[in-house]
């Protein structure tokens, strides 16, 4: 999988990392306009903030490492977002708490491997810092997730 390939290779973590945050930040827009779930859009603008940090917090230590971020999603994270667009309205709110239950656990792992063995001082660094606030933010979305289907 993709988080686990990008565990120990500093170019594959780089860029599943920098994917993890664009899709974050563009599912999460999505989710603001069209969600009418209080929870749903306080979380949505919370990944915003948090996702938007951690792209500028990871671009210098990137260039240090001689990697370059991605600069647009893959076809699989592309899908995801494809998918949410097209979620009926009913369905929008449970299909973008899915979404976000299995993108924190890929980032969550991903973030972690990197922090345990990858071979770029930096960004293990700032991989073993974001892995807990990725944990936050599963938390948080599985907890949505669950008042969801009440």
């Amino acid at each position: 999988s993709a988080a686990t390939l990008g565990s120990h290779d500093t170019g594959a973590f780089v860029s599943n990392a920098s994917q993890s945050d664009m899709y974050e930040i563009e599912a999460a827009k999505i989710a603001q306009t069209r969600s009418k779930n209080a929870d749903i859009k306080a979380f949505a603008k919370m990944m915003v903030a948090d996702h938007t940090a951690t792209s500028k917090a990871m671009a210098p230590l990137a260039k240090a490492a001689g990697q370059t971020p991605a600069d647009k999603l893959d076809q699989r994270r592309q899908g995801f977002i494809d998918n949410l667009k097209s979620a009926s309205d009913a369905d929008f709110d449970k299909t973008y708490a899915d979404q976000q239950v299995a993108a924190h656990e890929e980032a969550l792992t991903l973030m972690e491997g990197y922090a345990k063995d990858g071979s770029d001082a930096g960004l293990k660094d700032a991989a073993a810092k974001t892995a807990p606030k990725v944990q936050t933010h599963l938390d948080k979305i599985k907890s949505i997730q669950a008042s969801l289907k009440k």
